[in-house]
């Protein structure tokens, strides 16, 4: 059965792969994101040039910043308005520590301006809520049960140096999202998904990226350093074989268990927390 999927972080990543999976599942997609650059991208040249030409009228999009409230008002509305309403609730984007010149430059917490901690959260953690609240009143009335699919990370257990503000904001999503789960059933399902290494770097508009000084320097930047032209690409073959199921993750590994637990899961699931992650955090690893 065809669903209403309104898509946050949906300009490039997970979240623009997630959109163009579902579309050509028959879906229709109202795709957000806080970077006008990848999303203008993404929905007037990429979508078009991969999707049938019937398939055009299924997606709709508007730029929007989770941390800001009238925005994330108003492109619920216009989801609501474009599409009469909204099944399915993907909490997509993220601001990584990794975008933190001090994380990259390895400098201790308590030397990090709390702002940047702050920023982390107000994107991941408070605009999940944020997006969420907005949504409920719709899928509310979803045949069959709305549904609300958060994206955690294995970093919400596993960590790195310096990444407290992103293990803290992913961690905090699955607490949020249990509770979610009691207290909006049965009328809304609650899931999160959380994806370990998953190889996205090719999608995403290349020409849209700021020149390495740019990235390097800018603590609010909204891109990756990294860019490549196909999945994989660059990558050590130790890399592959470190994960049990022989290779690092696609960002259609992920869409498949979106939309696995938004058509066909069944209805009898809310409150887990899902790890898709090739087995990586199961392989017992010591300095050899």
């Amino acid at each position: 059965m065809s669903k209403i999927f309104f898509i946050t972080g949906a300009g490039s990543g997970i979240g623009r792969v997630a959109a163009r999976y579902l579309l050509q599942k028959g879906h229709r997609v109202f795709l957000t994101d806080y970077n006008s650059a990848f999303l203008d991208d993404t929905c007037t040249k990429h979508l078009p040039s991969v999707l049938t030409p019937e398939l055009h009228a299924n997606f709709k999009w508007s730029l929007m910043d989770t941390s800001n409230q009238s925005q994330v008002t108003e492109a619920v509305a216009k989801c609501a308005e474009e599409f009469g309403s909204i099944d399915v609730l993907i909490n997509i984007q993220y601001v990584d520590s990794y975008q933190s010149q001090y994380m990259r430059a390895g400098i201790r917490m308590d030397e990090v301006p709390i702002s940047d901690f702050e920023h982390v959260l107000q994107v991941n953690l408070i605009g999940t809520y944020r997006v969420s609240q907005q949504a409920i009143p719709h899928l509310v009335k979803a045949p069959g049960g709305g549904v609300i699919i958060n994206l955690s990370s294995c970093r919400s257990t596993q960590q790195s140096k310096h990444g407290e503000a992103y293990a803290a904001s992913k961690a905090g999503i699955e607490g949020l999202s249990m509770a979610m789960a009691v207290s909006l059933g049965p009328e809304i399902r609650v899931h999160v998904i959380s994806p370990g290494m998953v190889d996205v770097r090719s999608e995403r508009d290349e020409s849209a990226l700021p020149d390495v000084k740019t990235i390097r320097e800018d603590l609010n930047r909204d891109f990756q350093s990294e860019y490549a032209p196909e999945w994989g690409y660059g990558k050590s073959c130790a890399m592959h074989e470190a994960h049990p199921v022989g290779r690092i993750g696609k960002g259609e590994d992920i869409a498949r268990w979106i939309e696995f637990l938004s058509v066909s899961e069944g209805g009898f699931t809310t409150g887990g927390t899902y790890l898709v992650d090739g087995g990586y955090s199961k392989v017992l690893s010591y300095p050899s």
